[in-house]
């Protein structure tokens, strides 16, 4: 039997996919029909083998999804025909807002956070993975550092999202995002520290503690008993450490990635130490923009199941 297997949406943000030449053309074109878009992201999914989903930021988003079909019952029948499922969310909201906004932002996110837990529950899912706030480039004036007077108000920010969650049954996870606030591996130890763990747990992404130069498989084994899921990701090494912060980083970390097995992580040592950590969901497959993604699925869907030893015929 083979293992259930995820993808983040992100997938599939990739103009080429779609035939057009720019991502905001992909947006458009995801708004002028939106059951045309979700419909071939769902065979798609199909099409690679893949069980679970990852919501992410718009178009791929659940207000984009419901929309697509018209109600969130018709949205479980489209997925169920395809034996889909989904597993979780990825919140964009926290990272798009600055650090120094987010208290008067507090109400609006964690209102935020209970519909997308509501949302969530209602579809079987179990996770809310959070983004947090990037890091300001290095040397940049005024200087801002990642210490407790930075951190303890964002973890108790997340203490309150995390509240919100679980009274959906949702569990809210904090994502490695490289160049946010919590991807070094001493800021995963930072905020590990500073969130409760009854409340706040972590969704490890290999490839993005790379970029920051970070051994993934020593963070997770460090955290293991707060991992609830994983975006299973490779990539080839760190980014400099001088790297421009600025709005186009995250499309610039994607030249860095690569295929699962192809760059630095290590996925034996990940896969043992992923058998002791509360997993609420299956691995989840992380490509970002991929041109080919239903190929490219198919080889991350096979890397998975040979790496558990599983049939994959």
């Amino acid at each position: 039997m083979q293992v259930k297997i995820g993808t983040d949406l992100v997938t599939f943000y990739n103009p080429a996919f779609w035939g057009v030449g720019t991502e905001p053309e992909v947006t458009s074109l995801a708004a002028k029909d939106g059951r045309m878009f979700w419909t071939r992201i769902f065979d798609s999914l199909y099409d690679a083998g893949i069980t679970g989903i990852e919501l992410t930021f718009p178009p791929f988003d659940q207000a984009g999804a419901v929309a697509a079909f018209g109600s969130e019952v018709a949205l479980a029948h489209e997925l169920k025909t395809r034996n889909l499922q989904i597993w979780s969310a990825f919140f964009a909201a926290l990272d798009r807002i600055p650090v120094h906004e987010q208290a008067n932002a507090a109400p609006r996110i964690v209102a935020q956070v209970e519909a997308a837990a509501r949302f969530l529950a209602a579809m079987g899912g179990t996770v809310l993975v959070a983004g947090l706030p990037c890091r300001a480039t290095f040397l940049a004036e005024p200087p801002a550092f990642v210490d407790l007077p930075l951190a303890a108000p964002i973890a108790s920010l997340l203490n309150r999202m995390g509240f919100a969650a679980a009274r959906h049954g949702i569990t809210l996870a904090i994502h490695t995002e490289a160049h946010s606030v919590a991807c070094a591996p001493r800021d995963v130890d930072l905020f590990m520290l500073l969130t409760d763990p009854r409340y706040v747990s972590l969704c490890p992404d290999p490839a993005h503690i790379i970029l920051e130069g970070g051994n993934s498989a020593d963070v997770l084994a460090r955290h293991v008993g707060r991992v609830v899921a994983m975006h299973w990701k490779d990539a080839t090494g760190a980014m400099p450490v001088d790297t421009p912060v600025g709005k186009d980083i995250h499309a610039r970390h994607r030249e860095h990635f690569c295929e699962l097995g192809n760059g630095q992580a290590d996925f034996g040592r990940l896969a043992a130490l992923l058998a002791h950590a509360p997993l609420r969901c299956g691995p989840i497959l992380e490509l970002d923009a991929c041109p080919h993604p239903v190929p490219a699925l198919q080889r991350g869907v096979t890397f998975v199941n040979l790496l558990a030893g599983r049939d994959v015929a």
